[in-house]
């Protein structure tokens, strides 16, 4: 078989062009023979630019083909070529002189890189194809010998190469010119190089943030569609469930600001804490911002409310952190509401929304939100987003049966599939490190995963330093950087061995106002749950020889942030499971 360059044609190349791209692929005898489909050349004789269809490269030589589809019409000197009532198009240059000229300005290419005595040990010669036609007329422009038509779709393609080496070699003889040799394989291989060879042209960082904005600018549009259904009255009681960067976030904010404008009053929470002062610290119409809030700091402000702090603080100190969560605030949350709905200043609101439900709803919790939801959780409005996934066992919170416990109330659902933040590279990475199935990817943007392998801790925190400085120095804005570590604060890498790289660093925690000028951000990587970054390095992440529930959540977590590019810093150990 012939190898193809490239080895497939785009779908909306012309039937004639696969035809023969097909037949060329096919054919028996020619495994030492490339084609190239589609060859520009910028330097022709007689035109601008010159783009040759076919470009067959074997021991034979080097041969151009013109093809061309449907019928064959020449009046008063103009080609017509096409199909009658379908796509057509005219010329006065017919195939003939066409695919001569790209063979001349083929001839002149290799000269020029080559050198004149390179270019005359090869047989050069051209051709054209008419797969859909019997073509025998004849006329002083060509001969038939240059001519593939119907008849020659029977035989084998090697057949015609014969034949236009013979026809080659033939006016070479008959003009007393030197007869090339046969091509050997390095030859061949040579050509073809010279021609189509294979390179990787990276781009800078700071274009490819570029692109990758424009990207995500074109691909909100399409999330947005989703808020028809979000915003469709009809549909006042919704679970949207999605994976990580299918737009989840993107979706509830937009439609609590839309349902804000219109006048209602809406709650909107979150289980992160950076998440909700992030979203509060967004721009939102004056007088029609939603209440935006964590479900425990909402929770805590209302029994604050109706006098009930001491009880909390006792709670506090005596239960665990479970039970504080998932039991005393509910109850003491049920007395503030009782206390507070007596003297008319428990608030009421219109349509709740919260985003990141596998960490915060539990039936409890569904009770404390009921009461605060006009006409409640049975006949109010409200839209739950979540991922019941790999996602939520970052926390393990996720109540299985609530989601059974909320058809009654017939919600609509929907699931998102597409991933619309990572670059798919990334996607592709994550997914093979974890075992997940590959989503749907919508982003286009070429951009891999960069490892940077330590030998022990420190030299991971060097290896951190020299990332973030070359970052800094192509232009990247301190803040578009986040180093996340899937370890707590105190055992972070970035902490044990701040890097000093001129700019200040900044630990996301309830302390610190999101996205601080000219600092660079760290999170542990459960705490940037619902968030994302145009640069994101992790750091300290797990051995992949012990992939629990956990592990598996934290890669899924920390490396679907990066909106244009991921960095892993990662041990020998992890490489060599990596790559082995």
């Amino acid at each position: 078989m012939t190898t193809m360059l490239p080895d497939s044609l785009p779908r909306d190349a012309p039937q004639a062009e696969i035809a023969m791209f097909e037949l060329i692929r096919d054919a028996k005898g020619l495994d030492d023979c490339f084609c190239l489909h589609s060859l520009g050349i910028a330097r022709h004789r007689r035109k601008s630019y010159a783009e040759a269809d076919l470009v067959f490269i074997g021991p034979h030589g080097v041969f151009c083909l013109e093809v061309k589809g449907g019928h064959v019409v020449r009046n008063a000197g103009t080609w017509t070529i096409g199909w009658p009532k379908g796509k057509t198009y005219n010329s006065k240059e017919g195939p003939f002189v066409q695919s001569e000229g790209t063979r001349w300005a083929l001839y002149d290419y290799l000269g020029a890189n080559f050198g004149t005595k390179y270019r005359n040990e090869i047989l050069l010669g051209w051709g054209v194809a008419f797969p859909d036609i019997i073509f025998t007329e004849t006329d002083p422009e060509w001969d038939q010998d240059l001519i593939f038509d119907q008849r020659d779709k029977t035989r084998s393609f090697g057949l015609f190469v014969d034949r236009l080496e013979h026809y080659f070699r033939q006016r070479l003889k008959d003009t007393g010119k030197p007869q090339p040799q046969r091509l050997g394989a390095a030859r061949v291989r040579e050509i073809v190089d010279s021609l189509r060879g294979d390179f990787e042209i990276i781009p800078s960082i700071l274009g490819l943030m570029a692109e990758s904005q424009e990207e995500l600018i074109r691909l909100s549009r399409d999330q947005f569609v989703v808020l028809d259904y979000c915003l469709n009255d009809k549909n006042p009681r919704m679970i949207c469930e999605g994976a990580a960067g299918t737009g989840k976030t993107l979706i509830a904010v937009e439609a609590a600001r839309r349902l804000a404008k219109k006048g209602n009053k809406v709650l909107f929470l979150c289980y992160n804490d950076n998440l909700a002062r992030f979203l509060s610290a967004g721009n939102f119409d004056e007088g029609t911002k939603p209440q935006i809030s964590t479900i425990h700091r909402f929770i805590g402000e209302i029994i604050k409310k109706a006098g009930l702090a001491g009880e909390l603080s006792t709670a506090r100190e005596s239960l665990s952190e479970n039970a504080f969560f998932q039991t005393a605030y509910p109850r003491l949350f049920e007395d503030a509401a009782a206390s507070l709905f007596d003297c008319d200043e428990l608030p009421q609101f219109d349509v709740v929304i919260i985003d990141e439900a596998q960490d915060i709803l539990t039936l409890p919790i569904l009770n404390c939100v009921d009461l605060v939801l006009d006409r409640g959780i049975a006949s109010g409005r409200w839209m739950f987003f979540l991922d019941s996934g790999v996602q939520s066992d970052v926390y393990g919170r996720l109540d299985v049966g609530l989601t059974t416990a909320l058809e009654q109330y017939q919600p609509f659902t929907f699931t998102l599939t597409e991933n619309f933040r990572n670059p798919k590279a990334i996607v592709v990475e994550m997914c093979t490190l974890t075992g997940l199935a590959e989503p749907i990817c919508r982003r286009q943007l070429v951009s891999k995963v960069e490892y940077a392998v330590w030998r022990n801790e420190a030299d991971q925190g060097e290896k951190l330093k020299t990332t973030i400085s070359n970052l800094l120095m192509e232009g990247v804005a301190p803040s578009d950087i986040c180093v996340l570590s899937a370890r707590k604060r105190e055992n972070a890498c970035i902490i044990r061995f701040p890097p000093k790289v001129g700019k200040p660093i900044t630990y996301l925690d309830p302390e610190n106002v999101y996205r601080v000028p000219e600092s660079i951000f760290c999170s542990s990587v459960s705490a940037f749950k619902g968030l994302e970054s145009e640069f994101i390095i992790l750091t300290d992440m797990p051995s992949l020889d012990l992939m629990d529930a956990w592990a598996k959540s934290i890669f899924y977590v920390g490396m679907t942030r990066a909106r244009s590019k991921l960095f892993a810093l990662v041990n020998q150990e992890f490489y060599d499971v990596r790559t082995r």
